[in-house]
């Protein structure tokens, strides 16, 4: 969203500075969640051998590839339009791209290579690979576990002063998925949390609960400019974070039944769709403005972006990523 700053918006510029700068910890809460979410949906049925890890294996990948994959190949006319084409597509940094790969190393050119979201998804791939032992672990050795993780943890808070700033800094506490599977192993504790507090009288007070993490998360995006930017890519949010996704596992305060409205639940679908295709658009919008429309109202151009982000969204997650996913899950079923 930078193509909204301006220097004769100061709204616009202090709305960018102030929300969606910060907009890169939606991606901590996504690999937080993701823990959670796969903790809830297969850790009995790995533990039990009801699902085996192939099965699990292959599920994740239909659920990340194909979309990552349209991406991809999206990405290319503007990537061309951007950089010129006499540029070579036949390089290592796509085929790290294109094989989920990128985000191991240090080289930007392969971070951000193709469909530059994707970085996110190598990460993930990464997590996906390792849930199985993270669960066995967190059942058969659950303090060692946990002990574990919180000496990974203090790890990482000790190395915010060991590593230098700006790319360094971005590089390792944001990119990199050995220090970003704190945030994904968070998830899976979570869930034992969740357990713990279920049938507890705590989980009564679910409204309360879930305004409070609201709460907690504002206060800390608005006293974020006096934290380090390498801590705010790593463990500023862990605690708002997961005080969020425990105060809505609940599933029964006032702002989780609006959260299960139909037109929400649209949302939460798409809402992978959205994250891989925005920037996309962005970047499309951005080369087709300068050379073509040439719209100067940066209301115009939020309003451009969001709208065809959200419908290419819709018809990718309902035509694409779905019907895939479904397809690929009945053949292993076969």
């Amino acid at each position: 969203m930078s193509f909204l700053i301006s220097e004769n918006n100061p709204f616009f510029k202090e709305l960018y500075y102030r929300f969606f700068y910060e907009g890169y910890i939606g991606v901590g809460f996504f690999f937080m969640l993701s823990g959670f979410i796969l903790s809830y949906t297969y850790r009995d049925s790995l533990l039990s051998e009801k699902v085996s890890k192939r099965v699990f294996y292959i599920k994740r990948l239909a659920r990340l590839y194909p979309l990552h994959l349209i991406t991809f190949l999206i990405s290319i006319p503007v990537l061309l339009m951007e950089v010129g084409f006499d540029i070579p597509l036949f390089t290592v940094q796509n085929l790290t791209n294109i094989f989920l790969l990128q985000s191991f190393g240090i080289d930007r050119t392969y971070f951000f290579s193709g469909n530059a979201l994707s970085w996110s998804i190598s990460d993930e791939q990464f997590f996906y690979l390792l849930f199985p032992f993270l669960i066995i672990a967190f059942h058969l050795f659950k303090n060692y576990a946990r002990i574990v993780l919180g000496v990974a943890s203090i790890v990482i808070v000790y190395m915010l002063w060991q590593v230098k700033g700006g790319v360094e800094e971005h590089t390792f506490f944001y990119i990199n998925p050995f220090t970003r599977l704190v945030d994904f192993t968070l998830g899976v504790f979570l869930y034992d949390v969740y357990l713990f507090f279920k049938s507890k009288p705590i989980a009564k007070q679910a409204t309360v609960l879930e305004i409070g993490s609201v709460v907690l998360l504002a206060v800390f995006i608005y006293f974020n400019a006096d934290i380090p930017q390498a801590a705010r890519y790593s463990c500023y949010y862990w605690l708002p974070i997961f005080f969020l996704i425990f105060s809505f596992s609940f599933q029964s305060g006032v702002l989780s039944k609006l959260l299960s409205k139909n037109w929400m639940v649209v949302l939460g679908e798409i809402s992978f769709s959205f994250y891989m295709f925005h920037q996309l658009v962005i970047r499309y919008y951005t080369r087709l403005n300068v050379d073509f429309f040439q719209i100067n109202n940066l209301y115009v151009s939020m309003l451009i972006v969001f709208v065809f982000s959200l419908l290419i969204s819709y018809g990718s997650y309902y035509l694409i990523e779905k019907p895939a996913t479904s397809y690929i899950v009945k053949k292993i079923k076969k």
